[in-house]
């Protein structure tokens, strides 16, 4: 009996020792956000009141494949992940996140927000990412539509739309998050500029 469990227990062992030895040969992975929130200390931001305006962004819409965790390059048809680096969340997120950083910087008296909000906000924007490809060669292109609609049923929405395209290096995943940054920026100044005063 001794025997038999010996020789079961062999094979399981050698199964153990390879999946560790596979485990170990694979490069640590990196996790990537759009880049460190900046803007003012709260301490010396202003106090908000019932009346302070409120922008509410809504979560970004990605294409499927893009909206993952996965850090990916179009070459030609194929899209190709990384297998050293992750971002940190969602990428609809960290884009949503990085928009909001981008467009309250230049709103201090007002709260730009892409949390649920008590009341109505004095605006809602809702933005619609249709591409957001860097191919193999660092060309990186940014297709995006969105729309600024306004609590008050008088007032007009706001309808825009942007083709954003730049090049840079790809040599790394720390260069892919990079450039799809510069892209986010460009579009949150436009999206920013679109806002009524």
């Amino acid at each position: 009996m001794t025997f038999q469990i010996r020789r079961l227990a062999l094979p399981a062992m050698g199964v153990s020792l390879l999946l560790a030895g596979c485990a170990s040969s694979a490069p640590p992975l990196s996790f990537y956000t759009l880049g460190t929130p900046n803007g003012p200390a709260a301490a010396s931001l202003p106090s908000l009141s019932a009346h302070t305006p409120t922008v509410q962004i809504a979560r970004v819409v990605l294409p499927d494949y893009m909206d993952t965790q996965d850090m990916v390059l179009r070459d030609q048809e194929k899209i190709v992940r990384s297998d050293k680096g992750r971002w940190a969340t969602r990428l609809s997120v960290g884009v949503t996140d990085l928009i909001t950083n981008q467009i309250a910087l230049s709103h201090p008296d007002e709260l730009i927000t892409d949390q649920p909000v008590p009341e109505a906000a004095t605006w809602r924007v809702q933005i619609n990412i249709s591409r957001f490809d860097i191919d193999t060669h660092g060309q990186a292109i940014l297709d995006a539509n969105w729309s600024v609609l306004p609590a008050d049923m008088k007032q007009p929405i706001v309808k825009q739309r942007a083709h954003i395209v730049t090049s840079g290096s790809v040599s790394s995943d720390a260069n892919v998050a990079s450039l799809m940054r510069k892209l986010v920026v460009i579009l949150a100044g436009q999206i920013n500029s679109s806002l009524p005063s």
